[in-house]
């Protein structure tokens, strides 16, 4: 029967203590990761591992390919909410962003002349639309701070019959548009926001009644301004639509010819850049 000496559970507490210090020896320059950066290394492995500690460069390197699958999903979804007509091609992207993440410069050029030129409208507006994160410290420009991306973008518009949920979807997307175009892009002002629309009207498209709230952008809530000057003359603005534009607006019609909707927008420095609304950045108010 083997005999436990109290030297041998003293060797026993040595030898774990040497363990223990050869461990912390070898995370030495490792961070414990957050909840959020161990999901992002999950995904990062393609789910193959989900570590506790990485370097900070192996963390750099990391948040900077999450980053760019962000911008690779978030243009990829705006583009596809605004592809009612199921257009198909591809482009070579350029964007710019400031270190805050800020767009500076969008253009999409088809591959050739016999390209779609309506496919690089489409995507030049869903880059114009979009909200980044600032810029991670492993892809900005060791001058400025910004990024670059030159990249092809593919567009797989789906042209086969759509479900009654997808068509909701593509006629909320085209009311928000038809709210900018036509109201909120005529008041260029130079923060962040979004501008709900609660309004009623009736068969005719006459406006009968207009309530506007501006809040806070989700992505840059220290940026808003509350503006009751802005807030005023959107809702005068909308008193002076013609609804029946506004696609969607026969199917949402009520029996008794009123409809009740609501359509929030947001706004963006350069957001005034989309479309056929496009325009100087506007400066601040």
């Amino acid at each position: 029967m083997p005999v436990t000496t109290l030297k041998s559970q003293a060797n026993r507490r040595l030898i774990s203590t040497l363990l223990l210090l050869t461990g912390l020896t070898g995370l030495a320059g490792c961070h414990r990761l957050t909840p959020e950066q161990q999901v992002t290394a999950w995904i990062d492995s393609g789910g193959t591992s989900r570590p506790m500690f990485l370097t900070t460069e192996e963390i750099r390197q990391m948040e900077a390919r999450r980053y760019v699958r962000v911008l690779r999903r978030g243009l990829a979804d705006n583009a596809a909410r605004e592809n009612r007509e199921g257009l198909q091609g591809s482009v070579r992207l350029r964007m710019k962003l400031d270190r805050q993440g800020d767009v500076l410069l969008c253009e999409a050029v088809p591959p050739d002349e016999r390209a779609r030129s309506d496919v690089a409208k489409l995507i030049v507006n869903a880059c114009w639309s979009s909200v980044w994160e600032p810029v991670p410290e492993a892809l900005q420009h060791p001058i400025d701070g910004g990024l670059e991306v030159i990249a092809p973008f593919i567009v797989t518009g789906d042209t086969s019959p759509k479900s009654g949920a997808l068509l909701r979807m593509h006629e909320s997307s085209e009311a928000r548009r038809f709210f900018w175009d036509n109201v909120v892009a005529k008041y260029p002002v130079n923060t962040f926001g979004k501008a709900s629309f609660s309004f009623t009207a009736n068969a005719q498209g006459q406006v009968l009644q207009c309530d506007v709230t501006l809040q806070k952008h989700y992505q840059r809530p220290e940026r808003f301004q509350a503006d009751p000057a802005l807030q005023k003359a959107l809702e005068q603005q909308c008193l002076q639509l013609d609804l029946r534009q506004m696609p969607g607006f026969q199917s949402r019609l009520g029996e008794d010819g009123i409809i009740h909707w609501g359509v929030s927008v947001d706004y963006l420095p350069w957001k005034y850049q989309l479309g056929e609304n496009r325009r100087a950045t506007p400066a601040a108010r």
